[in-house]
């Protein structure tokens, strides 16, 4: 496409702005005392003519410059730019009808030609300057009737759906609106392909890398484009919709950027929650504004995250409405959760990715290094497989992160750096629902009895050699066992459970996450599914550590349904027995009383760890342990404040710090009698109040 071609369509254009000023010309207009009746311009002859009656008023003053003018434009319209310039190739990837692409023209040459803008004030009179709708209808002989006028400038129309102009019609009657060309089609036109504001940060035109995809989903993207293509021959294929079903990071842009490349397109991507978040406007209009960019740059649009629409705001339901009107293929992305039920009223053609296998996520892991010009060995990559159970888009992701972070720093991509950018991403979305525990304890930390730390350690186990357990020994095909691993801590106050939830999730290398239950549980019916839906939901995809502390405030027995009230608690306890089976993540409920939590959901739990209170040589090594090496009090009497306190690790670690508080407020080093001092303090508060402070 040639800048001579543009050139050429806007002299075309300048050639009949001109010729229209002729025609008033000839006609008399422009001529004597403007306030006269007879220099009222009217397009009616016969009433120009009975007005200019009665006054000296000049007509075809300009027939030999119209005649040129005429010639010109007769050449000019023969040669044509046969689809060579933008505006032609604009119109057709629009849709444009001979009126539509005629003001587009117009406008475009408006904005970018002086003297076109120049010719254009002249028509307009007296009014400010602008492009008005009758003036255009003067010049572009497709816009001459008031009704081609009233269809190009309609709300729902091609142009002002895709905002290609906007039409400032509150402040002028019907028909003398001001037009004006929207500054992205001009930048289009003139060879600029940047996506514009704000759409440069929301959306993306390609993908950055190959994400490696099974052989079974790709037969899936080639069955629906064998449809497509049938339904084009068939003349039945217009407006279809192709919903790609998956996991977060399962490779659902990957997808359909393999869909857009097999119909010789590119891909638009933008996620939907993205696009509703920036959109100032009501009603959807950035996702109108992210399609119509699809239509212009013949690009296969894909919307992410479709599930998100509940269809209740005007702003969701303005979103439904965008994309019910969007191109005729449209790509949807999403869970499945939901997706279907989409009042979009066109056909759906279904892609569903599964949850890869170990050996797709190594070949995933192989592609995706080999893509960044990385290696690892066999075992590295194998280890990865096993440990992170992510997509092939999730794994591209992470391996081009940790490719970025290696160039920045000199060094090669190397397991270490792989696993700090899969722990980087496995932050979760979850906002006032939980939060992320920074601090991670080790075994060597713990005090606890051997058949407590043995449970752990099979449980760290279970967590690390599950794909061999479930995938290359069978146990999960053969008897249906969930890929996730539960477990109930339970035992008194300060016994250890959360901290022992920390060693775990430090082992195991995963983010943990505390739930807050006082931001989960709602006292309206169904909010309190709705926010544990959206926390298992994350949480699965980011492959993190869920701890529900307190846990039989949420996990409570179901009792008889006597009242409406013990009906939806049992439908709470009945959803979160569901989500648990499907749960593949691993999490950790922790609880001060196990018999009050259901029965059906302790049998669905891996393992079920009782955290007894600690022995006096327990405690004598949890003082020790716990007391900091910079106190300097290795001598302490820590078997006799064991005999004397029977506390557990949460109080003992309170006792400590009451000590330290004693010698700040006198300014001093802590001593053993500050030990003693907070002992007892913290024993008085237990309620088990001695009678004196003896240190025998």
């Amino acid at each position: 496409m040639s800048e001579d071609a543009l050139a050429r369509a806007i002299a075309l254009v300048r050639l009949r702005a001109e010729a229209a000023l002729l025609a008033r010309l000839n006609a008399g207009s422009g001529f004597g005392d403007p306030r006269a009746p007879s220099q009222i311009h009217l397009r009616d002859p016969a009433a120009s003519a009975r007005l200019g009656r009665a006054a000296a008023r000049p007509s075809e003053t300009h027939k030999r410059q119209a005649a040129e003018v005429a010639a010109a434009i007769a050449a000019a319209t023969a040669d044509g730019d046969a689809g060579s310039s933008r505006l032609a190739l604009a119109a057709a990837r629009l849709g444009l009808s001979e009126a539509e692409d005629a003001l587009v023209r117009l406008a475009v040459a408006y904005a970018i030609d002086a003297d076109t803008r120049e010719l254009v004030h002249a028509l307009g009179g007296r009014r400010r300057p602008a492009l008005y709708a009758d003036v255009a209808g003067e010049i572009q002989p497709a816009l001459a009737p008031p009704s081609a006028i009233a269809a190009v400038t309609h709300a729902r129309g091609a142009l002002r759906e895709g905002a290609w102009i906007e039409v400032d019609d509150d402040a002028a009657p019907a028909g003398a609106a001001a037009l004006a060309v929207s500054r992205r089609l001009v930048d289009w036109v003139l060879g600029d392909d940047r996506l514009p504001a704000p759409l440069d940060d929301l959306a993306v035109l390609g993908l950055a890398d190959p994400v490696w995809l099974s052989p079974a989903v790709l037969a899936e993207v080639d069955q629906v484009v064998g449809r497509l293509a049938a339904g084009a021959a068939g003349g039945t294929g217009d407006e279809v919709a192709v919903l790609v079903q998956g996991a977060r990071g399962a490779g659902r842009r990957a997808v359909a950027a393999a869909l857009a490349e097999r119909l010789g397109k590119p891909v638009l991507v933008a996620e939907l929650a993205e696009l509703l978040a920036a959109d100032a406007k009501p009603r959807g209009a950035l996702v109108r504004m992210f399609l119509a960019e699809a239509r212009l740059r013949d690009a296969v649009p894909y919307v992410g995250g479709v599930e998100a629409l509940a269809g209740e705001r005007d702003l969701e339901r303005g979103a439904i409405a965008a994309l019910r009107r969007g191109p005729s293929l449209l790509v949807l992305g999403g869970s499945g959760r939901g997706v279907a039920s989409l009042p979009l009223g066109r056909p759906f053609h279904v892609v569903r990715i599964p949850r890869v296998d170990l050996d797709e996520r190594e070949r995933a892991w192989h592609a995706s290094l080999a893509a960044v010009g990385a290696t690892l060995s066999d075992g590295a990559t194998g280890e990865l497989a096993g440990r992170y159970v992510i997509g092939p888009g999730a794994i591209a992701e992470v391996t081009r992160e940790a490719a970025r972070f290696a160039a920045a720093r000199g060094g090669l991509v190397d397991r270490d750096t792989l696993e700090d950018a899969v722990t980087r991403r496995l932050s979760i979305r979850l906002g006032a629902f939980g939060s992320v525990l920074t601090r991670k304890a080790r075994f060597e930390e713990m005090v606890l009895p051997d058949e407590v730390l043995e449970a752990l350690r099979d449980m760290i186990a279970m967590v690390g050699q599950r794909a061999q357990i479930l995938e290359r020994w069978g146990y999960q095909r053969h008897l249906g066992i969930s890929r996730g691993v539960s477990a109930l801590f339970s035992g008194e106050p300060g016994t250890g459970k959360t901290m022992a939830a920390s060693v775990v999730a430090s082992e195991l290398g995963l983010e943990l996450i505390r739930i807050d239950l006082s931001q989960v549980v709602s006292k309206w019916v169904g909010e309190t599914e709705k926010n544990l839906g959206k926390i298992f939901d994350e949480a699965q995809d980011a492959a993190a550590m869920l701890l529900f502390d307190e846990a039989d405030a949420l996990f409570g027995k179901r009792t008889e349904v006597k009242s409406a009230q013990d009906r939806y608690a049992n439908l709470e306890v009945n959803y979160i027995l569901q989500r648990m089976e499907t749960f593949d993540g691993v999490s950790v409920l922790t609880t001060n009383f196990e018999s009050s939590i259901d029965q059906a959901l302790q049998r669905r739990l891996n393992f079920r760890i009782r955290f007894p209170e600690p022995e006096v040589d327990e405690r004598a090594e949890l003082w020790r342990k716990l007391l900091p090496p910079e106190t300097a009090l290795v001598d302490a009497p820590f078997e006799r404040l064991a005999e004397r306190f029977e506390m557990t690790g949460g109080y003992i670690k309170n006792a400590i710090v009451r000590a330290a508080v004693i010698a700040a407020r006198e300014g001093r080093a802590m001593t053993v009698d500050d030990l003693w001092s907070g002992a007892h303090n913290e024993y008085a508060e237990m309620g088990k109040v001695l009678s004196t402070l003896t240190r025998t």
